[in-house]
């Protein structure tokens, strides 16, 4: 009976203090039978949690096996997806660790998500094997740094590195082979060579990816004698070269702008049936386009092949050439690669694309060059309302010019403004608001309806509602649209009487078919006495 005791004091968190009196043989029998029945209470709700805990793992092992089989049959998987099983982790009791390395991995396969977001999805499931306290190997740790280095995240390799040794886990190959590249990436060749030695200090062996990493790294500044002595050391220790080798030579001859080279690879590799995918052949584009070398690019186009599914590799390649200003370029790959507004990934392509330029504060001029590249009328207009829902979202600066080119092809709404506005009531800037508004009259002819008004302007706007719409008036916002939206303010307020005593002394035209489901509703909910 004391043990049952000792597990309602720490199931319960509270400091119970009983006196047991050997005499008192009523108040031991009382405390017992109370701790029997909060231990029952107990049980009771430890199996109402176990079955809510089975249900969980039970859904989380759903979706699971769903990715999994949509990895193994189409190499991809939807950002939905992704977040749907996230947000069900929460303990080592839903999900084992194995699992989560599998998510981790799989965040690279995420299809309609940027770089970016693809590592805050990674970011997350890594706080959740901390926070919950998974068992964490060597294997997630590479899979974090995989992820980093997939998709150019700036990180520190060392920062990361001992964190893994305070953790008394420590780098294998693969650890040392993925820090490697993400060094030579960076153009950072010197660091790189640090870990190439410490490397083989441990004992640990070179293969041919590493090889090809070092190859990148001097690549980057065109060091063509660096690149040809490691090519000639592979050869001697019989490493096998493989496409990505002879990609990096590529690459190489592309920074130094040798375009005649770069054919001859492409010739030589043809012959000994060694062919280049087409993100080696964009990553070649996109070093000429870099250095302003357009009519090597023009030659270039004839080696894309044109395909029903475009990779991760290939979309990333064409978004870097759109950051450096080169949209007609990427435009002009993307057309070489098989992409039309019929392809069955057009849509989810461009989203991406747009998102990226809204993303980048890519320049008005250049985005309108991008939405011409679209003959078909029905496909400019989606592209446009894609870009005006990614800029409303995140672009206050390139919103504006956009709806004022928009307004030449279809109808604006007032609804388009509202994320404007919530921006300025974030900033606490009701200046903001009404220059807003003043914007959708005046620019767009546009006035604001009374859903605009009621959850948008006034639960933002301070004084006596007298000042407000006096104040409102003044831009505009006439006196019946403001006496509607403010009924229907207190209403959704459930401010029933308020409300009435308002439509009472301020006469005017009311908008029965939008208020009155409210107004009944609270009226009904008034009348009965309902709480």
């Amino acid at each position: 009976m004391i043990n049952i005791l000792l597990k309602c004091v720490n199931y319960l968190k509270v400091h119970l203090k009983v006196v047991i009196l050997i005499e008192n043989k009523k108040m031991i029998h009382f405390v017992s039978q109370q701790c029997c029945k909060s231990y029952n209470n107990i049980l009771k709700r430890d199996i109402v949690l176990d079955s809510a805990k089975s249900y969980q793992q039970a859904l989380i092992n759903k979706k699971y096996n769903n990715i999994r089989r949509n990895i193994e049959i189409h190499k991809y998987i939807w950002k939905t997806e992704m977040a749907s099983i996230i947000d069900l982790i929460d303990s080592v009791y839903v999900i084992n660790s194995h699992k989560m390395l599998s998510l981790l991995n799989w965040c690279n396969n995420i299809n309609d998500c940027l770089s970016a977001d693809k590592v805050n999805f990674g970011r997350s499931l890594w706080i959740l094997l901390h926070v919950c306290n998974f068992e964490i190997s060597i294997a997630h740790y590479n899979a974090l740094l995989s992820l980093y280095m997939k998709n150019g995240y700036n990180f520190s390799i060392m920062e990361l590195l001992m964190d893994m040794k305070s953790k008394q886990i420590y780098p294998n190959n693969n650890t040392y082979s993925i820090c490697i590249k993400y060094y030579c990436m960076k153009g950072n060749i010197d660091k790189a060579l640090i870990l190439f030695k410490d490397m083989k200090i441990v004992h640990f062996y070179a293969t041919e990816s590493i090889f090809n990493s070092l190859m990148l790294g001097y690549s980057k500044s065109g060091d063509i004698e660096n690149v040809t002595k490691i090519l000639n050391h592979m050869k001697k220790h019989e490493l096998q070269s493989t496409t990505e080798t002879y990609a990096v030579l590529m690459s190489t001859y592309a920074e130094l702008n040798n375009i005649v080279k770069i054919k001859e690879i492409i010739q030589m590799c043809n012959l000994r049936n060694i062919h280049f995918r087409n993100n080696n052949i964009l990553n070649v584009i996109y070093i000429l386009a870099k250095n302003n070398n357009i009519q090597d690019v023009q030659i270039m186009y004839k080696y894309l092949k044109k395909k029903n599914t475009i990779s991760n590799e290939e979309i990333d390649v064409i978004l870097k050439l759109i950051s450096i200003n080169h949209i007609h370029i990427a435009m002009t790959a993307l057309s070489c690669i098989g992409l039309h507004d019929r392809h069955p990934q057009f849509e989810n392509v461009i989203r991406l694309i747009l998102e990226h330029i809204v993303n980048n504060s890519v320049v008005i001029n250049d985005i309108i060059k991008l939405l011409t590249t679209f003959k078909d009328e029905m496909t400019f207009k989606k592209c446009f309302s894609i870009l005006i829902y990614y800029s409303l979202m995140k672009n206050n600066d390139l919103s504006l010019p956009l709806l004022k080119i928009f307004k030449n092809y279809c109808l604006i709404k007032p609804h388009y403004f509202w994320p404007l506005l919530i921006n300025e009531a974030i900033k606490h800037n009701f200046q903001g608001i009404l220059d807003i508004l003043k914007i959708m009259i005046n620019d767009f002819n546009v006035l604001p309806c009374i859903d605009t008004i009621s959850e948008y302007v006034l639960p933002f706007s301070f004084g006596e509602i007298s000042y407000a719409k006096n104040l409102l008036m003044k831009y505009n916002v006439n006196e019946t649209m403001f006496n509607n939206a403010h009924v229907l303010s207190l209403l959704r307020k459930k401010k029933l009487s308020e409300a009435a005593t308002y439509m009472q002394y301020s006469k005017g035209e009311y908008f029965y078919k939008i208020i009155a489901p409210d107004l009944r509703f609270y009226r009904f909910r008034f009348d009965i006495n309902i709480k």
